[in-house]
């Protein structure tokens, strides 16, 4: 009998003491998180204007994976910025406008999130005779985000598309 009374002395013990701890817990703050990431948002178009492959690709995981035209590849940031640094040195974005504001959704703890990003692109590119053309790119992606030990954000998978606008 003593060892029952015993027994659900502690289990009752048990019990306040997870509900008092949950109690405790502090809810994530969702709306200061998505602030948050749309600054990350804001420092992709301010690092493509600027041309800033260091700025762009310091937003990513130290490797990422990303899906586009069919492939699947794991990403370093050292290959990252040689890419993004060629490319932006033969592009000029004249703009880089959202079509609809980001969709960001999150975990139940905000450690993991995602973004969805509907853009167009306007830039130009000298041809192989040298000719400026102008191409006018819709694109759509999703970003997916983990939130590191030190709290910051980085991009740990991106799955982008896009579908070229035909210049007047």
């Amino acid at each position: 009998m003593k060892t029952k009374i015993t027994g659900l002395i502690i289990l009752i013990g048990l019990i306040i003491t997870t509900v008092l701890f949950n109690g405790c817990i502090k809810s994530p703050d969702f709306e200061a998180e998505k602030q948050t990431l749309l600054v990350i948002h804001k420092a992709q178009e301010e690092a493509h204007l600027k041309k800033d492959a260091n700025q762009f690709v310091n937003l990513f995981s130290d490797s990422m994976i990303s899906i586009n035209r069919g492939l699947i590849t794991i990403v370093t940031q050292d290959r990252a910025i040689k890419r993004f640094q060629n490319y932006f040195n033969t592009v000029l974005i004249k703009s880089w406008e959202d079509v609809a504001p980001p969709v960001i959704d999150f975990s139940e703890d905000a450690t993991m999130a995602y973004m969805v990003v509907d853009k167009l692109v306007v830039l130009t590119y000298k041809d192989e005779e040298n000719k400026t053309i102008e191409e006018t790119t819709h694109f759509a992606w999703v970003s997916v985000l983990k939130k590191q030990e030190n709290g910051e954000w980085k991009i740990v998978c991106n799955i982008s598309t896009n579908e070229p606008k035909e210049n007047e």
